[in-house]
Parts: structure tokens; sequence; C-alpha cells
């Protein structure tokens, strides 16, 4: 055999060595994975479980009396995110707080059926369910874009609308028929690999706070026990696989309720230049700024936003 048969059998030889490496790492990261979601979506569940018409389990909490408020968080969040919040409007209003499906303790659907319109319909089954003809809805970032979808499909049941850092011009930029999708067992492996050499420091609300220095165990604890929900991953890529559904950001011209947008100054998840992009879109909207919060103000300025909100829900 010449040098370069020897050449062609030796560069053989490594790529079926790294073949084997990776397929080895993959495996590894799956078997992680089925071991790290160790928990069942209604163990951490604090409220009550609404059922939709397909048949999907969502989990929300109800508290005070008065005029009816919805709340909405964001991507990987849950509920817990308006912990600082509820106590405060519930004093004065019905404050309703949702795990939007595949988060918190709702169910995990393994299709590609997370798009906003969908979401949306969701959400106005809740209503008919809980009797609200009207209410004011509060989303955040992801809850956020999602709470115009809803203005935009279903205006009568929206009284006024708080937006903190809405992401909807981060969704307009996702692919219209979602990411290509890869084996399962590639996208499981590559996540699991993730939640184990990463650790906490995957953790996401270590960006989305302005000041690192605010951030409470609870905080990272509430989110952590979230991604251990079985099936919390493969409804990850069930939602990267997802088409984008939805009529926002494109016509918010044609959404007219009293809008409150509450932007945090160190906003590195969502850019702070979308806050005047929603100023200019909304017709009816008013743009206030939290200087030293990031992208979860509610959370680490819990007492200005509070304040905040709470003007703009009693205001005629």
């Amino acid at each position: 055999m010449n040098s370069k048969h020897w050449q062609k059998l030796g560069w053989s030889a490594a790529a079926l060595g790294a073949a084997a490496g990776l397929f080895a790492a993959l495996r590894y990261g799956n078997r992680f994975l089925d071991e790290f979601e160790n928990a069942r979506a209604e163990d951490a569940a604090c409220g009550a479980f609404f059922t939709t018409a397909a048949g999907w389990r969502m989990h929300y909490t109800a508290q005070g009396n008065g005029a009816p408020v919805v709340l909405i968080h964001g991507f990987l969040d849950s509920l817990q995110t308006w912990r600082r919040n509820i106590p405060v409007w519930a004093q004065t209003h019905r404050v309703y707080a949702l795990d939007v499906l595949g988060f918190g303790s709702s169910d995990r659907a393994l299709a590609p059926i997370y798009t906003l319109k969908q979401q949306a319909q969701f959400l106005r089954e809740f209503f008919a369910a809980q009797q609200l003809e009207r209410a004011t809805v509060i989303g955040h970032s992801m809850g956020g874009a999602l709470a115009l979808q809803l203005a935009y499909d279903f205006p009568a049941l929206i009284h006024k609308l708080v937006l903190i850092a809405p992401a909807t011009y981060l969704y307009a930029a996702f692919p219209r028929n979602g990411l290509r999708p890869l084996p399962r067992r590639v996208s499981r492996g590559m996540m699991g690999l993730y939640e184990k050499w990463q650790g906490d420091r995957s953790n996401p609300v270590r960006l989305a706070y302005g000041d690192p220095t605010r951030i409470t165990q609870d905080s990272i604890a509430l989110r952590q026990q979230m991604m251990r929900v079985r099936g919390t991953h493969d409804a990850l890529i069930a939602m990267s696989q997802s088409k984008r559904e939805a009529d926002v950001p494109y016509h918010l011209e044609q959404v007219t309720a009293p809008t409150l947008l509450v932007w945090g100054k160190r906003d590195r998840v969502v850019p702070v230049a979308h806050a005047e992009k929603h100023y200019r879109a909304l017709p009816n909207a008013r743009l206030e700024w939290i200087e030293t919060a990031g992208h979860l103000p509610h959370e680490e300025e819990p007492q200005a936003v509070n304040q905040l909100v709470g003007a703009f829900l009693d205001a005629a």
C-alpha cells in the first residue's frame, strides 16, 4: 500500500472514531436528561387546573377581589415570576396568574402546536371558564407578545394591557415554519449535555437582571425546578419546530386598548430599542422606564413596577 492509501485509512478511522464519540456523548446526554427530569408538573402546583378543549391542563392561581387582571409570564418561566407583585395587586383586584402550556405546572405538549394564535385561543377558553367578560392583561416578554396576540384576536376581552419588555419583534424573527427538525435523540442529547455541563450557569435569570447582586436564590431555584419536570425539554424541541402563526407585530396599530409599556434600561434580552418600536406602533400606549432594572423589572424592582401598574389599573 502506498502512503496515500494509508492516509485515507487514517482519515476513515478518525472519522469513525469521531462519529462513535459523538454517538456516545449524545447517548449520555439523553440518559442524563432522563434522570434530570425527575419531577411531575403537579409537584410544584400552588393553585388549580383548567382543561382546554383540546384536553391540555393549564395551571393557574387566583387571589383577591375586584376587577379582573390576568398575568402571563415569559419564556422559560412560570407564574412564580409574579410572586412579588400579586400580593400588592390583589389588594384591589381579582388577579389570575397562569402557567402557559409547556411551562410551570402546566402540561407539556410534545407536538409543534406552540403558536401565539393557539396559545391565545387557550387564553380565550380560560376567560370563558372563569366567566371573565373583560380583563386587564399583563404580559412579560413572550407573555407580552401573547397578550398582544390575544388583544388582536379577541379585542372585546381586553380592558387594558400592561406589557413588560414584550418580545414581540423577537418572535417575528423566528423562522415561519419553525426550525428544521433534527432527530429527537440528537436534540435531546445536546440539551442533556448542556444541562449537565452548564449546571447553575445555564439558568437564564443570570442574564435577566440588570444588577446580578440582586438575584435571590428563589429566583434561580424556581426556574430550575420547572426545568426538571418530565417532558420539559421535549416540549422545548416542539416549540422550536412550531410555526410562526401570529398577527403581531405586523398589525399592532389595530390593538387600541390603553397600554402601559414597562422596560428596564439594562435589558440584555430584548433590545431596549424595541420599546420605542412598540410605543410608535401602538396607538394608545405610554412608555415607562425602570432605570436600574434588566429584563425582569417586576422581580428586580417590584416596588417601582407595583406602583406604576397599580396607578395604571386604577386610572379611569
